[in-house]
């Protein structure tokens, strides 16, 4: 089933110039950037400071941590690799949907979750992930926002 979620969305690209161009900037680093250097602004605006440094340091540690330690452990090859790899699970959309999940009950979560939809689904479209590798980053970021919040919720993102 992962493998025909992939064959769909990854079949799409090579068709329209203009669908790989989008593709490759969701898909790519430049979008990462973008979408994190939105988030850093943000701090400017005094009342979203708490969401800013809860999604900073959730994407940090589930992305520097946990998909770190689970690429060893799960060593599974990218869809153009044929023996070893590291795909699973994205550390792109783990940054992607933390940054996201860190502003829940703001203005900012539906516009920054359809961004990091977008973000995860084009890293499959562009042929670097399986769509399980997106969503195994997904549910990471969730969990990792949610302990940091919860574990810190009386001393700094009360």
């Amino acid at each position: 089933m992962d493998y025909s979620f992939f064959s769909a969305i990854n079949g799409l690209a090579g068709r329209w110039p203009w669908l790989d161009l989008i593709g490759k900037f969701f898909g790519g680093d430049y979008f990462l950037f973008v979408f994190a250097l939105w988030v850093i602004l943000l701090w400017f605006y005094k009342p979203l400071r708490r969401q800013v440094y809860l999604g900073l340091v959730s994407a940090g540690f589930g992305r520097a941590v946990i998909v770190e330690i689970l690429k060893r452990i799960v060593d599974r090859p990218r869809p153009f690799e044929l023996e070893t790899g590291m795909s699973f699970p994205s550390g792109h959309a783990t940054i992607y949907f933390a940054l996201a999940f860190a502003f829940w009950g703001t203005r900012y979560f539906w516009p920054f979750m359809i961004l990091a939809v977008l973000g995860a689904t084009a890293r499959v479209f562009v042929g670097v992930h399986y769509p399980l590798d997106v969503l195994a980053g997904a549910v990471i970021a969730g969990l990792t926002v949610f302990g940091i919040r919860t574990l810190f919720k009386n001393r700094f993102l009360s």
